[in-house]
């Protein structure tokens, strides 16, 4: 494995080499980014790793700060999984990338967007300056942050970006939480009361109930719990609008916090 800092160095490779897969994360590495990995790997000839914690995407000054760090833990994964090129930038050679400037899609002001704002123009800074500096064929993003994916779609189709997105499920810990860098900040007391959260959301789904029933039977939930959470929303994920009932469109998403930190998930 080749650790790049340079984004020129690494730009430049592209000139002779194809089939390449390119798996952008923010590091403090775990299993859902090992399989986002380990499908690069699979589907092409050469597979690119970044870590950049893109401090533009944050809207909370302390969720910046202890944000998990463990670069050499993550330098020993990516060894392990055989990644061909990992690349290391700092803030100002990420945002030193000369471009053409690009557009951007409208976001609507639902569930993320309401609740950080900013948060996804940040998001789309970044995604604009790493496809650019890494142009592969394929980039894997994961099904956790389903908003952020659509939204980076929506860049890419926009600005007629060749990079196709390869959409990959969410992995889960044997509990049934999502996997998320944020979950190491977390005592395994606390991540065993945020899985029960998302197992009952789970089997309130499965009730033959209205819709509108089982939302309020989870808010309920939530507050007998004494869990703050931001939004619990039926979701059409073909045009992101909040849907009146269950189909095989639409999605149950939520924003919880457990010892304020902020937890997201999507069933």
């Amino acid at each position: 494995m080749r650790i790049i800092k340079k984004s020129k160095e690494i730009n430049s490779l592209f000139n002779s080499i194809r089939r390449t897969g390119f798996v952008p994360t923010m590091g403090s590495l775990h299993k859902g980014h090992e399989s986002l990995i380990k499908k690069s790997i699979k589907q092409n000839n050469i597979t690119f790793v970044s870590i950049f914690i893109n401090p533009k995407q944050f809207t909370n000054k302390n969720d910046l700060i202890n944000y998990p760090r463990r670069l050499n833990d993550d330098i020993k994964i990516c060894k392990k999984l055989k990644v061909d090129y990992l690349f290391l930038p700092s803030f100002k050679e990420v945002y030193s990338w000369k471009m053409k400037m690009k557009k951007y899609p409208k976001i609507k002001s639902i569930m993320e967007h309401k609740y950080r704002k900013g948060h996804f123009n940040g998001v789309l800074k970044v995604i604009e300056k790493l496809s650019d500096i890494i142009p592969a064929n394929k980039m894997y993003l994961g099904e956790k942050d389903f908003q952020q994916l659509k939204i980076i779609e929506d860049y890419f189709h926009l600005n007629k970006i060749n990079t196709k997105i390869i959409k990959c499920k969410i992995i889960r810990d044997k509990n049934g939480l999502a996997l998320s860098s944020r979950n190491k900040l977390l005592a395994k007391k606390d991540l065993l009361k945020a899985a029960r959260i998302i197992n009952f959301i789970k089997k309130n789904i499965l009730k033959k109930k209205p819709l509108n029933d089982k939302i309020k039977i989870v808010k309920k939930y939530l507050k007998d719990s004494k869990i703050n959470f931001d939004y619990v929303k039926n979701i059409n994920i073909k045009n992101f609008e909040i849907e009146k009932k269950k189909t095989k469109y639409s999605r149950f998403f939520i924003a919880f916090y457990i010892k304020n930190i902020r937890l997201i998930d999507n069933i």
